[in-house]
């Protein structure tokens, strides 16, 4: 595999994902509606809702990463949000379909629980989460992670020989230092409709090559998560300290588990986390959490 098609590149997670894919020696086309902060690539200007500049980017192109949505709700209207992520990820998939392009990552998120941006937060069925775990959001931009996933099925029940990975990620991380992270120690409450969960930036990164180069067919969903939670107190604690009452906890090995399981990523794209606040704070390299 050489050509890579990045899109939303010029975002954050774009940066890194390029970065990542331009050190493991393929090409990389940046497609996004604006102009990134530094040019690490080419990069064209492409409405994602215009299907034709998507075809044009992908001649030649064995693989694409498809990060460009509304990262969020609450962003612009909750209508624009749905209808942007939705249309985008399936211009992209029908594209990918249309033009044999075997290699399709999609940045889902853990927001498609529905936990995250929830009115009112409910006890999961299981902690750690995993892939089964049902998923009711009541916002539209979790709507658009599990529809996107839905497109994905279709596409792939159709064209049968393409490889497409949708990656729950949870809150990606972008500070390299982890200084922020002593703010969360300060109120755990404010975390716990994400669980307590993250990804460094370059982790994610990592992960979209690694499912771009996985050996599998049709459409699989992963979570991919740091391994620990990102907080000093063991993780049943939290969630009984925390959580609404109802929760049952599978078997997790060691304290301070991750609330969402990443097993299948491990087991099926080689995914390994290599970047933990532990790693980078004094408090954690010294065993104190």
């Amino acid at each position: 595999m050489k050509k890579v098609v990045v899109t939303g590149g010029s975002g954050n997670l774009g940066q890194y994902v390029i970065r990542d894919l331009l050190a493991h020696g393929y090409q990389v086309l940046n497609i996004d509606k604006v102009r990134p902060r530094e040019k690490l690539c080419m990069t064209w200007m492409v409405d994602l809702r215009q299907p034709g500049d998507i075809f044009a980017a992908l001649r030649g192109a064995q693989g694409i990463v498809h990060l460009g949505a509304y990262q969020a709700p609450n962003w612009v209207p909750d209508a624009e949000t749905l209808s942007n992520n939705v249309s985008a990820t399936y211009n992209v998939l029908r594209a990918a379909a249309d033009m044999k392009v075997k290699r399709v990552v999609l940045a889902s998120s853990t927001a498609a629980f529905g936990f995250i941006y929830a009115h009112e937060l409910w006890a999961p069925d299981y902690l750690p989460m995993d892939e089964q775990h049902p998923s009711k959001p009541q916002d539209s931009y979790g709507l658009s992670k599990v529809l996107g996933e839905q497109i994905a099925d279709s596409i792939v029940s159709v064209h049968r020989d393409m490889t497409v990975s949708s990656l729950r990620f949870p809150g990606v991380n972008f500070d390299l230092s982890y200084e922020s992270f002593r703010d969360r120690w300060a109120n755990p409450a404010t975390r716990a409709s994400g669980f307590w969960t993250y990804i460094d930036a370059r982790d994610a990164a990592a992960t979209c090559r690694l499912a771009l180069e996985a050996k599998f067919k049709g459409h699989e969903v992963f979570i991919a998560s740091a391994a620990k939670n990102c907080m000093f107190q063991p993780s049943r604690e939290l969630a009984r300290k925390y959580l609404p009452k109802g929760t049952r906890f599978k078997k997790a090995a060691g304290s301070h588990w991750s609330c969402v399981d990443s097993a299948k990523a491990r087991r099926m794209l080689g995914f390994k986390p290599r970047h933990l606040w532990q790693d980078y704070l004094p408090e954690g390299r010294e065993g104190k959490y």
